[in-house]
């Protein structure tokens, strides 16, 4: 079954002081992501590992 968010990927905090995060795998910023898989980039760990799931 599909998820309608994917929010369990590894993340990092970009700036000190700010509440900005990114994927720590792919960097894609976390507000991009937006907890989409498919806004991760295209051979991120964590984004292949996910459709890998799906297809088994």
């Amino acid at each position: 079954m599909r998820k309608k968010f994917y929010i369990d990927y590894p993340q990092e905090k970009i700036e000190p002081g700010l509440n900005l995060y990114r994927c720590s795998i792919c960097k894609k910023e976390s507000l991009f992501i937006n907890g989409l898989l498919d806004k991760h980039d295209v051979n991120c760990s964590y984004r292949l590992e996910q459709q890998k799931q799906l297809v088994d």
